[in-house]
């Protein structure tokens, strides 16, 4: 069997895994689904944190696959993120937001290289300004859109997956880049949550959040002219 087939054989199993633990969810709570959504959709973020902690000790493995699910569709994961914090404690919600993001976020890159590299080749290929955008393709440059907070994930996968950037490069990437960005994340929507205990800390993150990226943003204007910021790579 080629690698080829392999990698369909894979993606085909774990969309039926996927599938399999939806309907597995349905069966053991029939509300489950409208529940979520009426919360979600009517912004209702303690209710929200409440519903995925009533189901006690499985609340850690559905929030890891909410997350990763929603990434892998496309969708924002902001909602569960900003209550994770409230649910599990701040740092364990740091940590199983991040594994989340990045369970989704690979499945999705991985499920767009599929679907539509040999097309993105071909377009990059015709246009001198995309063959220029692609040669920035490297774990620097997806780490930092990985690491911008409420950054939408699709746009920085979509581009990773059109772009040279190989599999093992982009985990890397993923890894380091998203858990910067999950931290702020869980952090400010925790503290967002609980503004009366802790507007003070809140002040400070946001001040310190506020620093960094007008350093990244001085660095990249200034820096990057005197080296090329990476080299091309092929997956």
């Amino acid at each position: 069997m080629n690698d080829k087939y392999l990698g369909w054989l894979l993606h085909i199993g774990g969309g039926l895994l996927v599938i399999l633990m939806l309907l597995s969810i349905q069966l053991m709570a029939p509300d489950f689904y409208s529940t979520m959504y009426r919360l979600t959709a009517s912004g209702d973020l303690d209710g929200l944190a409440d519903y995925i902690a009533s189901f006690g000790f499985y609340a850690v493995g559905l929030s890891i696959f909410l997350i990763a699910f929603v990434n892998a569709i496309g969708l924002p994961s902001i909602p569960f993120l900003t209550v994770n914090g409230i649910i599990f404690g701040l740092i364990p919600g740091i940590l199983i937001s991040w594994v989340g993001e990045v369970i989704g976020i690979e499945i999705s890159f991985r499920l767009t290289r599929t679907l539509l590299r040999k097309q993105a080749q071909k377009v990059i290929s015709r246009s001198k300004m995309l063959e220029k955008l692609d040669s920035y393709s490297c774990i620097r440059t997806v780490m930092m859109g990985r690491a911008i907070p409420y950054a939408p994930n699709v746009v920085v996968t979509a581009f990773s997956a059109l772009s040279h950037i190989s599999y093992r490069d982009h985990f890397i990437a993923n890894v380091l880049g998203k858990f910067p960005a999950v931290l702020v994340e869980v952090w400010l929507g925790h503290d967002l949550l609980r503004i009366q205990e802790h507007w003070g800390r809140l002040i400070v993150l946001v001040a310190i959040v506020a620093f960094i990226y007008v350093i990244i943003w001085w660095r990249k204007r200034y820096i990057k002219k005197k080296r090329p910021y990476c080299s091309k790579e092929s997956s």
